[in-house]
């Protein structure tokens, strides 16, 4: 899980308007859906879906043997990696769901990436 250091993050989040696809795979079922980045850090990201639905399954409220992986479209590049969800709400006025997700595995061209992105738009 993403650390807290005196009451801020160890990643600096980033708000940003990328878009993305999130592949969920459940036992039985496997499908893409559109989402919007709209934060991102080097160890996680803030998605807006517009539903949590994926055919009988619930992206929050998966088995254990459900997964996700979220292809993010940078300006420069696509960038894939494995997510896990940790959170998620309803934004009643923009009428679509927000989920954190965080990046449990240390991926060298993840984080190379989102690096320079986020670079050149300072």
């Amino acid at each position: 899980m993403e650390r807290v250091i005196a009451g801020k993050r160890a990643n600096e989040r980033f708000k940003v308007d990328w878009p993305g696809t999130l592949t969920c795979r459940f036992p039985n079922h496997e499908e893409d859906l559109k989402v919007r980045i709209s934060e991102i850090s080097l160890s996680g990201a803030r998605l807006e879906l517009e539903t949590l639905k994926i055919g009988p399954y619930h992206v929050v409220v998966g088995s254990d043997q459900s997964g996700f992986t979220l292809k993010m479209h940078l300006p420069e590049v696509t960038v894939s990696t494995v997510i896990r969800i940790v959170w998620y709400s309803l934004d009643e006025g923009k009428r679509h769901f927000n989920v954190g997700v965080l990046f449990p595995q240390e991926e060298e061209g993840r984080s190379a990436a989102i690096e320079r992105v986020v670079k050149a738009r300072s």
